[in-house]
């Protein structure tokens, strides 16, 4: 019985430290994700900045590449969206 007892105890022991990993892990996951989608945010609102600014795509593309370590794809589809927002802005 007395095994059975200790053997209970030890996996509550060892149940808690693994619960706590896993909210901890999730927790982190979760702001990973909101941490890059602010971040997606933030270059997306600096591309509708400079082409409303007056700036070339291909200025603009150079810019994101350089200050937000984009790739040209990434780059492209990131203009492509500023331009798609900046026309629903304009209309009257």
């Amino acid at each position: 019985m007395s095994s059975f007892s200790e053997a209970i105890k030890q996996e509550a022991r060892s149940f808690i430290p693994e619960m706590q990993q896993r909210f901890r892990d999730k927790r982190y996951a979760e702001t990973q994700e909101a941490i890059e989608a602010e971040r997606i945010n933030n270059i997306a609102i600096a591309a509708i900045a400079m082409l409303d600014a007056g700036l070339r795509d291909a200025l603009v593309m150079r810019m994101l590449q350089k200050h937000w370590d984009l790739r040209l794809s990434e780059a492209s589809d990131i203009i492509e969206w500023a331009h798609l927002r900046l026309n629903e802005n304009i209309k009257p």
